[in-house]
């Protein structure tokens, strides 16, 4: 860690929270640390564009863009109460995120949601003093996903579908049927890009379905699993996981690494034998670019 836990309190909006530090905050030393100037977190990460010329001709063939990684630098200015905390002020933000052997998550508290991203140093950080209580600092950070996801991870879980009650004799009029139980979800991503889910299938279950019902795409597997099995889809990183073992083979020919678009996507949930105990979990968090 870069520092402690702060005990923090905020002097402006957003505040930026990663690795132990917090900017726009006074942190537990009495030390101001204000953010004068940021770039890349609310602004759009770059677009890659591999575009081919054509030979002897104007233009280029279209080809699909893709984001780039999101760089994102925060200057500022830090006021320490006395000249010792001034010292160990600047210990401290040359420490955020000196151990690069894995990201660690940037969070930033804006005025009407939270939202993170994993981040990694990228540049080194910059300290110079203004006056024996003060100096400014720069620090730039990378995250290899440019997506800004939502703090909060959502869950939900249905099992496999169940025949409604069917109708109650004797015959009453107007007739009313049952209505299948389960085997659906409404999911509901509250931002502005499509977010990639997390897909847990419990057993028992044989040959699982997960359908996007709202386009048609589906994710199947031809497998069986027992009671206590547990089959996880990680639709980002494209993987599939039985425990700890690696079942990517399992998927079956026209399955569809499908996202949630900004709004509602509904969901169903289907087996093989519908009539086994089998259950689907989702987990997910609301995505801007």
């Amino acid at each position: 860690m870069g520092g402690e836990t702060l005990s923090a309190v905020s002097l402006a909006l957003p505040v930026y929270e990663v690795d132990g530090w917090a900017g726009n905050v006074v942190d537990a030393d009495g030390v101001e640390w204000w953010v004068t100037k940021e770039d890349g977190w609310s602004t759009g990460p770059g677009v890659r564009l591999e575009l081919a010329d054509r030979p002897q001709r104007d233009g280029a063939f279209d080809a699909p863009s893709f984001r780039a990684a999101r760089v994102i630098t925060l200057e500022g200015t830090a006021v320490a109460p006395d000249e010792d905390a001034h010292e160990r002020a600047k210990d401290r933000i040359a420490a955020v995120l000196a151990d690069g052997s894995a990201p660690a998550e940037l969070v930033v508290r804006e005025r009407t949601v939270t939202r993170r991203a994993l981040v990694r140093l990228s540049a080194g950080t910059k300290v110079a003093d203004t006056t024996p209580v003060s100096f400014d600092w720069s620090l730039q950070v990378t995250a290899p996903d440019p997506l800004r996801y939502g703090a909060d991870v959502h869950e939900l879980s249905c099992g496999l579908p169940k025949p409604g009650r069917g109708i109650t004799l004797p015959l009453r009029f107007p007739l009313v049927f049952g209505q299948s139980e389960g085997g659906s979800l409404a999911v509901v991503n509250g931002g502005t890009v499509t977010t990639r889910p997390v897909w847990t299938i419990t057993g028992p279950c044989t040959q699982p379905v997960i359908r996007n019902d709202s386009t048609g795409e589906r994710l199947a597997f031809s497998l069986s699993l027992a009671e206590g099995d547990v089959l996880t889809v990680d639709t980002a990183a494209r993987t599939v996981f039985l425990g700890t073992a690696s079942r990517r083979s399992v998927l079956q020919p026209r399955s569809s690494w499908f996202g949630f678009p900004p709004g509602g996507t509904a969901i169903g949930f289907e087996a093989f034998d519908d009539a086994e105990a089998g259950t689907l979990t989702v987990r997910w968090r609301d995505a801007w670019i």
